[in-house]
């Protein structure tokens, strides 16, 4: 069991010192959605990933908000026309008018 924990870890620390930091994975997941990474950079990508979910969730999350957000626009204008009531602005600011007192009398 340990000879195979053994091979585990020395296969994560080679990955490690074959591909991108962190850091510099962020910035070239940001960069693919612009342009396609090279064949070599894309393998590098992906063997980091399988060490790290982080970065693979990273990427997901931008992949998903860069196909979301053209949507986006098409929907701010129906949620643009919402708004508070002026009974539920006046509550709000009471509480925080009250909490802001509160706080004076206490420091």
């Amino acid at each position: 069991m340990k000879f195979l924990q053994s091979l585990k870890m020395r296969w994560v620390v080679w990955v490690w010192n074959r591909t991108p930091t962190c850091a510099e994975m962020s910035r070239l997941a940001s960069r693919s959605l612009d342009q396609p990474p090279s064949f070599k950079q894309r393998c590098k990508m992906r063997l980091h990933f399988l060490i790290c979910a982080w970065c693979h969730r990273y990427q997901k999350h931008l992949r998903f908000l860069h196909s979301a957000a053209p949507q986006f626009d098409d929907q701010l204008d129906a949620a643009s026309g919402r708004s508070l009531s002026v009974e539920a602005k006046q509550r709000m600011k009471m509480r925080l008018t009250q909490n802001h007192d509160s706080r004076d009398e206490q420091g």
